[in-house]
């Protein structure tokens, strides 16, 4: 007999060419004007406060090129070591804040960290010494450390398989625009501001970076959504928009917070392969990032003292951003295609990034490291293309573990928290501020790293694959639709409607019991 589909819910899978580009244009009218509302608070403060945080990380890179390392005298690896203190204060604060989220509001707490954020970031203007920006650092990176993951598990909570993977780039790519900003705005200020009011160009943009911080912490807390399971009716969203909101999620089977953390609990996360696999992925992160830092110093050890600067503290400055924007357009080209003609598979494009990855860390290794700027310059930009896929990675987790809210917000920490416990001592062995940018050993270990990386995305790809068909076999297709990547519909049979489950691969309507 005949099946016909009478009516599936929004987030099957697009069938224009407009549903592609932008989700909304195939959903309900009402669908619509909920996703604008939630796409306009929660992308945008989110974004902006993504934007701001990862200028303040690339700032200190910035003013140590442009009078800090002079004015606090960092000779040696002290630089490394302000890195690793702030990475240091970040890995502490991941758990906890993640922790936390899942019993508080978020439009209460990430705004809390916002303004701690800011009142530390103000006094990095005013560092006399290293050693006090030491301490500074460590503190910023302690209210920083929940922002990152806490985004992207409250972005986990809002959208489902068709709609996460555009968001989660969108909110990405302020990860590559941050330094962008943060180059030209250090030139900008070393020309404009340097010595104005007593203070050096360096130490205006940290005053820059808490002045922009402060409205957008504030608003936050206006605007910022909680999570559908905790969310509550307001000014912008309507008790409709809640209760769709619960539906959406309850259709991919996106479970909401309320599990007690218990000792087992924890352990069973731990025993996870879903969390240890896509945590192992992120503690390798930091190799593919390595390789792009080095060109900032290469740039500046083309001049040499007593003679002709090659390149001058603007373009030291500028060149660098050309690899955060080719990041920023290739992520948002991979979670769109990712979301779109692949019908929401991740490992794809996730695989091409870092085969590709492996042949740009190879060739960094083998070439002559001083040469013309046509000959490396252009390696050191592409050289982050593995890393473009930590968008569609974390919605990959988010899909995976849609049945746990408290495991999803504990394995995004977690893979935060181990990306960043490698990244402190990662650079102090295979990139050392002394040897940049002779760091072949670490552009080998780069691409060793990226070998890796492909092998454990394919394991995740294989396991996946094999719970889906297990759940298929036993029946388990309703508690499974989010892992699947599956929705839930209505069918006609015959003249009966029954619930059916679109699988989002192939496009087939299962039909389950009545």
């Amino acid at each position: 007999m005949a099946e016909k589909i009478a009516s599936i819910a929004s987030s099957t899978p697009s069938n224009t060419w407009r549903g592609w580009l932008w989700d909304s244009a195939d959903v309900s009218k009402e669908e619509r004007r909920f996703l604008l509302k939630l796409d306009f608070t929660l992308l945008t403060f989110g974004t902006l406060g993504m934007l701001i945080k990862w200028i303040d990380t690339s700032n200190i890179t910035n003013a140590f090129v442009s009078g800090m390392k002079e004015d606090l005298d960092l000779y040696g690896n002290q630089y490394n070591y302000i890195v690793v203190s702030w990475t240091v204060g970040y890995i502490i604060g991941q758990w906890p804040s993640n922790f936390i989220l899942t019993r508080v509001r978020a439009h209460i707490w990430i705004p809390f960290l916002e303004v701690g954020w800011t009142i530390f970031t103000f006094s990095l203007a005013g560092a006399k010494t290293y050693h006090q920006m030491l301490a500074l650092r460590f503190v910023v990176g302690l209210f920083e450390a929940g922002y990152w993951p806490a985004l992207y598990y409250i972005l986990g909570s809002w959208y489902n398989k068709r709609e996460l993977g555009k968001r989660n780039g969108i909110l990405q790519s302020a990860v590559s625009i941050a330094p962008i900003f943060s180059g030209f705005l250090q030139a900008g200020i070393y020309n404009s501001l340097n010595g104005h009011a007593g203070l050096a160009g360096w130490r205006w943009l940290f005053v820059i970076n808490g002045v922009i911080s402060l409205p957008i912490a504030i608003l936050a807390y206006f605007f910022l959504p909680d999570t559908p399971g905790t969310a509550e009716a307001n000014w912008l969203f309507t008790e409709r928009d809640v209760e769709l909101a619960r539906e959406r999620m309850a259709r991919v089977g996106r479970v909401p917070e309320g599990k007690p953390y218990t000792v087992k609990a924890i352990l069973s996360y731990f025993t996870s392969w879903k969390t240890v696999l896509f945590t192992l992925i992120f503690t390798m992160q930091p190799f593919g990032s390595q390789p792009a830092t080095s060109f900032v110093f290469w740039l500046k050890a083309h001049n040499k003292p007593g003679k002709p600067s090659v390149y001058s503290i603007a373009q030291i400055n500028e060149y660098p951003t050309l690899n955060n924007a080719f990041t920023a357009i290739y992520s948002l080209l991979a979670v769109w295609i990712s979301d779109g003609p692949l019908r929401g598979r991740r490992w794809p494009t996730i695989i091409f990034g870092n085969l590709v990855s492996i042949v740009i860390f190879v060739l960094l290794a083998v070439t002559p490291v001083f040469g013309p700027f046509s000959h490396r310059a252009p390696l050191y930009i592409v050289s982050t293309i593995g890393g473009s896929a930590v968008p569609l990675t974390m919605a990959w987790m988010a899909e995976l573990i849609s049945d746990n809210a408290e495991q999803r917000a504990f394995t995004a920490a977690a893979m935060n928290t181990l990306q960043y416990t490698f990244s402190a001592w990662i650079p102090l062995v295979w990139f050392q501020q002394v040897h940049q940018p002779n760091v072949t050993p670490g552009n080998r270990a780069a691409a060793v790293v990226g070998g890796l990386n492909v092998i454990v995305f394919t394991v995740i790809t294989v396991l996946a694959h094999w719970e889906k068909v297990q759940k298929k076999r036993n029946g388990e297709l309703g508690r499974a639709s989010a892992s699947l990547g599956s929705e839930v519909g209505v069918v006609e049979v015959g003249s009966e409607k029954k619930f059916a489950l679109v699988d989002e691969e192939d496009v087939t309507p299962v039909v389950l019991k009545s």
